[in-house]
């Protein structure tokens, strides 16, 4: 009797231990399930948004002074670099040929944030040999430069070289004299700097030559 009591004990402890066994092979096995699952969403969400962040290096929102979006359209990043380049040739030839009796020192220095210094240099010692800064400080003379147009731009790997042509106007009482300058040089990007340099432009080389319009 005993010895049948013991068999059945036996029984009842294998059949306990095949449940426990049972049971921890379906939690592994949801375990795995689980982690697959979790895996998967992952890889999913990661490449939602390389996508998106993809789409968004070729875009730029552009805003306006007040934060505001500028009639909610997104513009192409090589048109928006077109546009601050423009800008950027503009502010270069207005600041370097452009001066008066008040402007002539504050206009030398912001020069200096749009091209190298020994290229501005080289156009600031012209202005002087040639009186160009004396007539504005003793006789009230005033230069002033308007950007004409872009004649040429190429790229070459993070640089771009362009040609462009400004008029300098040199206004002595009633006396008008204009001058066409042809500007060409090396622009590279830098780290834009408000209000100095907005464009994020910056000619690492310059020159410019004159003529009769």
């Amino acid at each position: 009797m005993m010895e049948k009591k013991n068999i059945l004990n036996i029984k009842n402890i294998l059949r306990d231990f095949s449940g426990l066994a049972e049971a921890r092979r379906n939690h592994t096995f949801r375990t795995k399930l689980v982690f697959i699952f979790s895996a998967v969403t992952i890889a999913m969400v990661l490449l939602f948004a390389y996508r998106v962040v993809n789409g968004a290096m070729n875009k730029i929102l552009v805003v306006n002074e007040g934060g505001e979006f500028v009639h909610f359209k997104a513009v192409r990043q090589d048109m928006l670099y077109e546009s601050l380049l423009k800008n950027h040739c503009y502010h270069t030839a207005y600041y370097l040929n452009s001066f008066d009796r008040l402007s002539l020192q504050e206009n030398r220095a912001r020069a200096l944030f749009l091209v190298n210094k020994p290229d501005a240099n080289t156009i600031f010692a012209k202005y002087q040999a040639d009186r160009g800064y004396g007539d504005a400080l003793e006789l009230g003379v005033v230069y002033r430069t308007e950007f004409e147009k872009m004649l040429s731009v190429s790229v070459s790997g993070d640089e771009y070289h362009v040609t462009f042509s400004s008029v300098l106007s040199i206004i002595n009482g009633n006396d008008v004299r204009k001058i066409r300058i042809l500007s060409e040089g090396t622009v590279i990007r830098t780290t834009p700097r408000f209000p100095e340099n907005t464009s994020g432009f910056f000619f690492r080389t310059y020159n410019q030559q004159y003529e009769m319009p």
